[in-house]
């Protein structure tokens, strides 16, 4: 099964470096294949024999800290699930501009009540829709200028997420499909 696994918060700086061919050996090393990087941010497409995303995170992520000694979360999805994650996008007249239009994968369901409370009037002209494990977000100004791309989302949903531009999202489920 054809899978994407996103770390969060790699190779921000000095933080947390993971370099992509080091996880890429590492990941074939360990029985997967058709292993392949998407840039430098910790986008990792592989195949498995696992059905179950969530055992080939718990791997990815062991295999990080057994070679580097770094705790860093792994969300993955399935093929199919991100193309579920496009089809579903509620903001469609945004994907001209890709790099201002986000997708945060969670690492479970977001909490329906702590979504409600977030006053999105708040962060205008910043759009954000909470759907099910993800949160599709607009930055006009974009991500850099953003108050709601600083919001703790995981305080108010319950849950931790990692944020790829809709440019990412469409190249790796390109390179998930190939």
């Amino acid at each position: 099964m054809r899978y994407v696994a996103w770390l969060h918060a790699v190779n921000l700086g000095s933080h947390n470096k993971v370099p992509m061919a080091w996880l890429r050996d590492a990941a074939t090393s360990a029985g997967f294949t058709d292993v392949a990087t998407y840039v430098q941010s910790g986008n990792l497409v592989l195949t498995s024999s696992l059905r179950d995303g969530a055992k080939v995170g718990v791997r990815v992520a062991a295999l990080i800290n057994d070679g580097l000694g770094l705790d860093v979360a792994v969300t993955v999805r399935s093929r199919d699930e991100l193309a579920d994650v496009f089809a579903r996008n509620p903001m469609t007249e945004h994907v001209d501009e890709p790099a201002k239009l986000h997708v945060s994968f969670l690492t479970g369901e977001a909490d329906a009540q702590g979504a409600a409370g977030i006053d999105a009037a708040k962060y205008l002209p910043d759009e954000f829709v909470v759907d099910g494990r993800h949160i599709y977000l607009w930055f006009p100004n974009g991500a850099g200028r953003s108050k709601l791309a600083t919001l703790q989302w995981r305080k108010h949903l319950g849950v931790a997420g990692t944020a790829r531009n809709w440019r990412t999202v469409q190249t790796v489920l390109e390179m998930l499909e190939a």
